[in-house]
């Protein structure tokens, strides 16, 4: 799996082979290696994420040359890149320890391989999945990582649990490999994969998956996980108000503080520093989805530029933020989620994934301070969802009424494929396939 950078929504680097950059499977190059936005953003370009510490990310410093000359760093540390002990620090641990997130890919696994089925992985990271499917009895698990470092830890935890003549480790970017070098093994049949962000495509699951899927895979391979959803929430919370904004103290007026409040951003409640689920919290209107992804079949790009969502209040109240969390599927009834209700009694994937936040103000109001967005119980109301080029990262408006007629707002203003996606989570409390 693979973490977001410090500091921006998406990594630079190349996507493709080396010949071609084709994010969409057209056959046509779709951008300049030498492309400087590109190469420094990939939010902007339409390039991919590119997990940190890989070898397309480039060469950081390493964990020892980061620290002061006076600090104590051991041994087993110094050469390792800053960057992957970081990762492995904030996220792996927790990401490993998600135990419903590991019996999610148990069952999926155990309702596709048998002993003829050739496994891929892409993003193996500690070689947990992988291993997962060898014990079911894959013929054989091709397992991609990146990182060299983390390659052979993988290599490590693969010998010890029995498994280094079944699973064999790639030490590469996944679009970097070639049908050649996985020709030993036999076409793959299922294509395993967990490199989702606290937003669905924040690690630019879907391309890779599809890359994948188009160039490595046997026909019809079978995709874990098959699907996904990205959903919005409308809330109201006095806690995220708290740490948001001010009024006064005292007797002493602080709202126009209120005029540096940011209401374009998203932000992972991680970086807040708080569970959302232990936070709280009202839900204004029903959990709504507004980017359903088909990791089997979808392109690169079907996410388009903005979509609209009509929804309907439930209850009165102010919207102080609109929360994004998602949901992806097995077979049958499996789902992962990571809506509040699916964290609650699960501290791990808080500390993972968690959700995202975004602030909203009334945008029909232009003035020196956000205007509160007061909505009604009843009342009509529209989601705008902009995304970035790349997919990785998001926005989101929220409106009075219905949008105007498609044509009339500009690119993408229904959805890219003609879908209807204003749906009812299967999120809702009491609802999921398996325990939180």
């Amino acid at each position: 799996a693979y973490c977001r950078p410090p500091g921006g929504a998406g990594g630079g680097g190349r996507y493709g082979d080396a010949e071609l950059d084709d994010y969409d499977g057209s056959g046509e190059d779709d951008g300049s290696e030498g492309d400087e936005c590109a190469q420094g953003n990939a939010q902007f370009s339409g390039r991919p994420y590119v997990p940190p510490a890989s070898s397309a990310a480039g060469t950081g410093p390493s964990f020892g040359e980061n620290m002061e000359s006076h600090f104590l760093v051991p041994r087993r540390l110094q050469d390792k890149p800053y960057e992957l002990i970081e990762a492995a620090n904030d996220w792996h641990y927790a990401m490993m320890n998600d135990i419903p997130r590991n019996e999610f890919y148990l069952s999926a696994l155990q309702q596709l391989v048998t002993p003829e089925t050739v496994v891929l992985e892409i993003g193996a990271g500690s070689g947990l999945l992988s291993i997962i499917a060898a014990s079911l009895g894959a013929k054989c698990v091709v397992a991609i990582e990146a990182n060299l470092h983390l390659a052979n830890v993988a290599r490590e935890i693969i010998r010890s649990n029995g498994y280094e003549g079944k699973i064999h480790i790639i030490n590469k970017m996944s679009t970097d490999v070639t049908p050649a070098e996985l020709a030993p093994y036999g076409a793959p049949d299922v294509l395993l994969s967990e490199i989702l962000g606290t937003l669905l495509l924040g690690e630019s699951a879907l391309h890779y998956v599809a890359d994948a899927r188009r160039r490595l895979c046997a026909p019809r391979c079978a995709v874990v996980p098959a699907r996904g959803a990205q959903f919005a929430t409308l809330i109201e919370s006095a806690d995220v108000s708290s740490i948001t904004s001010v009024k006064s103290w005292n007797g002493i007026d602080l709202d126009y503080f209120n005029s540096l409040q940011d209401t374009t951003s998203m932000v992972f409640t991680k970086q807040y520093g708080f569970r959302f689920s232990s936070a709280a919290y009202t839900e204004l209107a029903p959990r709504t989805r507004i980017l359903p992804i088909d990791f089997a079949r979808d392109s690169v790009g079907v996410w388009g530029q903005e979509s609209h969502t009509t929804i309907t209040a439930t209850r009165s109240g102010v919207v102080h933020a609109v929360m994004a969390s998602w949901e992806v599927y097995g077979g049958g009834s499996l789902v992962m989620a990571t809506h509040p209700d699916a964290t609650l009694h699960n501290f791990p994937r808080d500390m993972q994934w968690g959700q995202a936040l975004q602030l909203i103000e009334d945008t029909s109001a232009d003035g020196e301070k956000p205007i509160p967005f007061t909505v009604a119980a009843g009342e009509t109301l529209t989601i705008v969802t902009r995304h970035s080029i790349d997919g990785v990262s998001l926005q989101f408006e929220l409106l009075r009424g219905e949008p105007p007629p498609a044509g009339a707002i500009g690119i993408g203003a229904v959805d890219s494929r003609g879908r209807r996606t204003g749906e009812a989570g299967s999120g809702a409390p009491g609802v999921h396939a398996r325990k939180p």
